[in-house]
């Protein structure tokens, strides 16, 4: 599918599509939760520098990758199952010149190809949410991390309860059977032996208008490549992706983020008694 002809999809080749294939049809810039700031903010908590190797899980169409790449010119690798999402990330990480510090491969989180601790940090953004095997996934990030390295986790959770209507629309959209999960969940889900919590940091995601969301799927369908299409595949796929925008814009609404940073240590460390928080004034 790497050389796909789009011009021979057809309305029910895009109807039964998911989310995760369109992004790589329509060539969306798929930003991890909380966009270009999430991943700025990864490369100075972890401190990321040339010669650095890290692994995305879930690249998608590179963006992630291919920032990080920009921002500190470490070694990003980026896999992800969708091979037509891989093209589009290759296409990019060579226009941004970036080519030199990125690698991207087909490959499954559950069962990666790569040596024990080949990396200096394994980002796992949103996309541990939609696998199945979670505890299976999370061995493997940390099998490949190096002891001292940093995984990233930036898991999307409720903080309002969803309808159940929503969430089973919000399943068919993606294609994966999910349930609504919450903050606690995911801190007690990624802090296992030898993972120590090194950083959080919580946010809520912006009330989008609608039309705000219909200007933006303008702009995404409008793209040339787009015109190969039969106009009835057009129509279906305008049809789709409006949906699920509007969808996920419903869906964010009721959620938030935190990027979790933890470290691989050595041995256990005693959890801190005394913490603090920031007084407001002070910079």
């Amino acid at each position: 599918m790497e050389n796909l002809d789009i011009s021979n999809l057809t309305p029910e080749d895009i109807a039964a599509m998911s989310y995760n294939e369109l992004i790589g049809l329509v060539k969306e810039t798929n930003r991890p939760p909380g966009g270009s700031a999430s991943i700025s903010t990864v490369a100075q908590k972890c401190f990321l520098k040339k010669g650095d190797k890290v692994l995305e899980i879930g690249t998608s169409t590179g963006v992630t990758a291919i920032e990080l790449a920009r921002l500190t010119q470490a070694t990003i690798y980026g896999i992800d199952i969708n091979p037509i999402s891989l093209e589009e990330a290759k296409k990019r990480a060579k226009l941004y010149g970036v080519e030199p510090f990125t690698n991207f491969a087909k490959e499954d989180a559950t069962n990666l190809a790569y040596p024990d601790e080949m990396f200096d940090v394994v980002f796992c953004g949103n996309v541990t949410s939609l696998i199945d095997n979670k505890e299976k996934a999370l061995k493997e990030y940390l099998r490949v991390l190096k002891t001292g390295g940093m995984l990233v986790a930036i898991p999307m959770y409720y903080i309002k309860k969803p309808s159940e209507k929503l969430v089973n629309d919000v399943c068919k959209a993606i294609q994966v059977q999910i349930k609504p999960l919450y903050k606690d969940f995911w801190v007690d889900f990624f802090k296992v032996k030898p993972f120590d919590v090194f950083w959080i940091g919580d946010y809520a995601f912006d009330d989008i208008s609608p039309d705000k969301v219909d200007f933006f799927v303008k702009d995404i369908l409008a793209r040339k490549h787009l015109k190969m299409l039969s106009k009835e595949s057009q129509a279906v796929l305008k049809k789709k992706y409006t949906e699920h925008m509007h969808l996920f814009r419903e869906n964010l609404a009721n959620m938030g983020y935190s990027i979790i940073l933890l470290r691989k240590e050595v041995e256990e460390i005693d959890p801190e008694l005394f913490t603090s928080r920031k007084v407001s004034g002070n910079d």
